[in-house]
């Protein structure tokens, strides 16, 4: 059994879905809590002037440990219009934009009042559209989510009846493999992959958001890429990446 997990970010990069779809159960951290800087309530797409940061509102001020599951938008802010303008502006010259934008419409035109909501509203529908089948479970529902750091990650493999664990980059710097070891556990670290594919302007920008992948490409390309492969002629090769 090979798990994984993070938190639910907005309109994630391709590499969190390539975790999802890489393990039999994906852990989604409702609980944990906001990091500013990250990108639970933003992401970057392409513009004609170079990467564009979305960004969502929320109301944060004065409560900084809020879980994600609680934390909510700031609505008094018109974020929805700026977004979904930036969005058809930027991409309704895409190839198939306009086979996701009943989808991203509807989204940008509902209400939303918990960021949580909305990201697993979209993180739903591209499982769905790239035929990821894994099995999700949500922190704030079991045993380990009270640990921290290691010891967290350890339980949660426990509570799993998991052998093997897909870490991102970053667990290099926390996790204690001997203690995996010691119950059985084998942890990979999940390899970031450069890759390039036909895009909208000017130079290719790695590490957009997966809609930069899904309108230019289509979900069964999509899917190739972010399985790993490599039936297209994507040039794709492996180096270290800062983003995760």
């Amino acid at each position: 059994m090979k798990v994984s997990g993070h938190q639910p970010c907005y309109i994630p990069w391709y590499g969190f879905f390539e975790k999802v779809a890489k393990v039999d159960i994906f852990a989604i951290h409702d609980i944990a809590q906001y990091e500013k800087g990250g990108y639970i309530n933003r992401n970057l797409i392409k513009s004609s002037q170079g990467s564009l940061w979305l960004t969502i509102p929320i109301q944060i001020k004065g409560n900084k440990n809020t879980p994600i599951k609680e934390i909510k938008i700031d609505n008094t802010q018109d974020w929805k219009r700026r977004h979904w303008k930036a969005i058809t502006v930027n991409y309704n010259k895409s190839k198939y934009f306009r086979d996701y934008r009943d989808f991203f419409g509807d989204i940008y035109h509902s209400n939303w009042e918990y960021i949580y909501e909305l990201n697993m509203s979209i993180i739903s529908f591209i499982m769905d559209e790239l035929n990821i089948n894994t099995k999700l479970c949500y922190i704030s529902e079991m045993e380990c989510r009270h640990k921290k750091k290691s010891d967290f990650v350890l339980s949660l493999c426990k509570e799993l009846q998991a052998d093997n664990y897909l870490s991102g980059k970053l667990g290099k710097d926390y996790l204690n493999e001997k203690d995996f070891e010691l119950e059985g556990i084998n942890i990979d670290y999940q390899e970031i992959r450069k890759i390039e594919y036909q895009q909208l302007f000017n130079d290719f920008i790695p590490n957009l958001s997966i809609i930069d992948i899904l309108f230019n490409c289509g979900p069964v390309r999509t899917e190739a890429i972010v399985r790993g492969e490599r039936s297209f002629d994507e040039r794709i090769s492996f180096l270290s990446s800062s983003r995760r």
